[in-house]
């Protein structure tokens, strides 16, 4: 039977198109307007600490914003397979939909957008690093068929081979899943070091300073 109402026409392509997926993460709206809203009134209605309120807050402002484009590009090449990263993005829009129905609190609420970042993360590394695999390959990589997403732009392209600069730009330090600029670890070795010869050196003046007054000594017997 056919559809002779245009506005009912209209609404059943509209359902039966798959829903418009906007790349990786930081690029899909959807996402971003939950994580605002998780944000802006969940945090702020069920966190009463103002310490876990910031870093809940710190948190989901970081995804709203770039942290997964720095992980994907700092990490890895930033190109991910469009299939996974459909799929993931499927995932977190029903996730951070639910979250915004939660009744967690306070350290509980915290905890759980902590668990949320890092399952998100490892997720979209799975779709990074399939690509890479393949497409760093020489031998395969002029045999791939499928989509990618490229993540530093937000757009869909077709796999190719990677460059040798994007096939090694993994081996640098693993950004932390914290939010935030990493600690800087102190160098026990360097400062060890430093220590030692400190204390040798005061030592040696010590030993100096006695034997001068020694001698002093020794001279004025004889005067």
């Amino acid at each position: 039977m056919l559809v002779s109402d245009p506005p009912l026409l209209l609404w059943l392509l509209l359902v039966c198109l798959p829903t418009s997926l906007w790349s990786c993460l930081h690029c899909d709206k959807n996402f971003k307007t939950n994580l605002a809203k998780l944000r802006a009134e969940v945090v702020e209605r069920q966190i009463h600490d103002t310490r876990l309120k910031a870093r809940a807050s710190l948190l989901l402002r970081g995804l709203e914003e770039d942290f997964f484009l720095h992980y994907a590009t700092s990490q890895f090449s930033g190109f991910a397979v469009k299939a996974k990263v459909d799929d993931l993005i499927k995932k977190v829009r029903s996730k951070t939909g639910g979250l915004l129905q939660t009744s967690l609190k306070d350290q509980a609420l915290l905890e759980e957008l902590v668990a949320f970042r890092k399952e998100t993360t490892m997720k979209l590394k799975v779709a990074l690093k399939e690509h890479q695999t393949q497409a760093c390959d020489p031998k395969t990589c002029v045999w791939l068929r499928y989509k990618v997403f490229d993540c530093r732009y937000c757009q869909e392209t077709s796999a190719v081979c990677l460059t040798q600069s994007q096939c090694f730009v993994d081996s640098q330090d693993r950004v932390s899943l914290r939010y935030g600029a990493p600690l800087q670890e102190p160098n026990i070795a360097r400062n060890g070091v430093a220590i030692v010869l400190s204390m040798g050196a005061l030592l040696f003046l010590v030993i100096i300073g006695v034997i001068i007054t020694y001698w002093r000594n020794r001279m004025f017997e004889y005067v």
